[in-house]
């Protein structure tokens, strides 16, 4: 007996290791393959700057740890950082401009690859504790259904690749709430210590992990109200428990901070939020603009970007909760809860720029859903259905691979047809600039007229290039060339020619002779 038993702990470190394995590979050979994100033009930088010069002031708007642990990495490659740069004198320094002579005045590539890597560390923490907290809950097998999903998802493979915040924010969240249920279970002090500790890397991370601080009140008080069975929770204990926690939080953000003698730096930068906010900026959903953008937005967004086996799970999950539930209602309302409530929250307040605002619910949604293992030894039917399912998600990942970014599903028409329904960093946030020199390359096009990313470098991917200026933009038809237009932009040519009768709608005017990827289509006029 013990024997088998031993078998199968090892089949399951097994299947554990390999999944694991698999979304590493994803994660490290997708990555090579794209350039600077927008966005990671001032991420990487600022980690630098704050290790190497002590300096807080670039990229305020956003807490600092992912950007020190991205920056880490680099520390051995020693790259210049040009403190007599004018962008970095100015007050408030040009982070955008600092960052671009910062990145492309080094080894650019070298330099992403390193500041990558922490994230992708980060995303097999997620994964992992995805997997831990489904076995505790509902059985082996589904938290091995839970570490699938979590595996091959097209949207954290696709922002575990990038110096960016969201897979950060998703993991910490993830572990502060996977031990603060424990530690309300069974009241271990190492449990409150690590959800304290994960709490504040959280808001350390990003924040709009600050909305984990309601979540965390409503948990605990209903703790108090409706104990578990056994748990025997005292308010003074448990008053103490939240203090305790609060105050390792702190403890981490200002530790985030370097140990700054600046104690308010954390409030200080969070009321700089939405410094890059303009509020005049048409949002884009379904070939519509609005200043503002909808409330529902970031629905239909989990809807279009969100695999359908993964939505074709969700409803038999929540109709056979009461046969496949949790030992206790509070179990539940920790997969529940900081779902709705930060949905709810995003939906609300956050610019309708990306689903990637919603990648903290994922996990969640991934252990709620895994319940659903349990029916496979009793129904056969329940067996093929979930063979077919995990075939269908599999061959997803392997049909998007390497452009998780742009992922959408079979509602949106796959991601060949992801610009009707989004843009932005859903399908095109400037990745595919040195697959673009490549495809130049093999096709033997020598010079082509480019308007691609923001803060982009083609001559350091060796492309011979010029930008599209407005006129040839919107001149009908267009000078003779070869013409390289990015995703994103050419859906604000569509919103030119709605709101300002331009002709620079060259998605509905003009077939592109190639694509790269799917946020870069390529035009030629005789």
């Amino acid at each position: 007996m013990e024997e088998l038993k031993d078998s199968k702990r090892f089949l399951v470190r097994l299947a554990v290791a390999l999944l694991l394995l698999a979304m590493l590979l994803q994660s490290v050979l997708s990555m090579r393959q794209l350039s600077a994100t927008f966005d990671e033009t001032t991420h990487l930088p600022s980690g630098y700057s704050y290790i190497a010069a002590g300096d807080f002031r670039l990229n305020p708007q956003h807490p600092p740890l992912i950007k020190l642990l991205s920056a880490l990495p680099l520390l051995p490659l020693r790259p210049e950082l040009n403190l007599d740069d004018p962008a970095w004198s100015q007050r408030p320094p040009d982070e955008w401009s600092f960052g671009y002579r910062f990145l492309y005045g080094n080894d650019a590539d070298r330099l992403l690859f390193r500041g990558r890597l922490p994230n992708v560390l980060l995303s097999l923490l997620l994964a992992f504790y995805v997997f831990r907290w489904a076995r505790d809950l509902f059985g082996t097998a589904s938290g091995l259904t839970a570490l699938f999903l979590c595996a091959f998802s097209p949207t954290i493979i696709a922002h575990a690749r990038l110096v960016t915040f969201d897979v950060g924010l998703a993991c910490f969240s993830t572990v502060a709430l996977y031990h603060l249920w424990r530690y309300l279970r069974e009241g271990r002090m190492l449990d409150l210590i690590l959800s304290g500790l994960g709490l504040g890397l959280a808001l350390a991370s990003k924040f709009s992990g600050l909305i984990l601080l309601p979540v965390f009140g409503f948990l605990i008080s209903w703790s108090l109200i409706r104990p578990a069975p056994g748990s025997g929770r005292k308010v003074p204990r448990a008053i103490a428990g939240l203090a305790v926690m609060l105050l390792l939080a702190l403890l981490v953000i200002q530790a985030s901070y370097l140990f700054s003698t600046d104690l308010s730096l954390y409030w200080k930068n969070l009321q700089r939020v939405n410094v890059d906010h303009d509020p005049g900026y048409h949002y884009y959903l379904m070939g519509e603009f609005r200043a503002g953008g909808w409330w529902y937005y970031f629905l239909l967004a989990f809807l279009f970007k969100t695999p359908l086996p993964t939505l074709i799970l969700i409803p038999p999950a929540i109709l056979l909760m009461r046969r496949f539930a949790a030992p206790a209602v509070l179990d539940e309302l920790f997969l529940v809860l900081p779902v709705l409530i930060y949905t709810g929250v995003t939906s609300a307040m956050a610019d309708n720029l990306g689903i990637r605002y919603l990648l903290p619910v994922y996990p969640l949604i991934f252990i709620f859903v895994s319940r659903l293992a349990g029916l496979l030894p009793r129904f056969k039917p329940a067996r093929i259905g979930a063979a077919v399912l995990a075939l269908w998600y599999l061959a997803n990942a392997i049909f998007i691979y390497p452009d998780h970014l742009a992922y959408f599903n079979e509602l949106a028409g796959g991601p060949g047809r992801g610009h009707l329904y989004l843009d932005d960093s859903n399908i095109d946030w400037g990745q595919d600039l040195k697959r673009l020199g490549k495809y130049l390359e093999e096709r033997g096009i020598e010079r082509v007229k480019l308007r691609y990313g923001r803060n982009d470098a083609p001559a350091y991917y060796g492309i011979d290039s010029r930008p599209i200026t407005d006129a040839e933009w919107s001149a009908d038809p267009p000078p003779a060339g070869v013409y390289a237009f990015g995703t994103h932009l050419l859906i604000r040519g569509e919103y030119y020619a709605q709101k300002r009768g331009l002709k620079t709608d060259w998605l509905s005017r003009y077939e592109p002779v190639g694509r790269v990827g799917y946020s870069c289509y390529i035009f030629e006029f005789d």
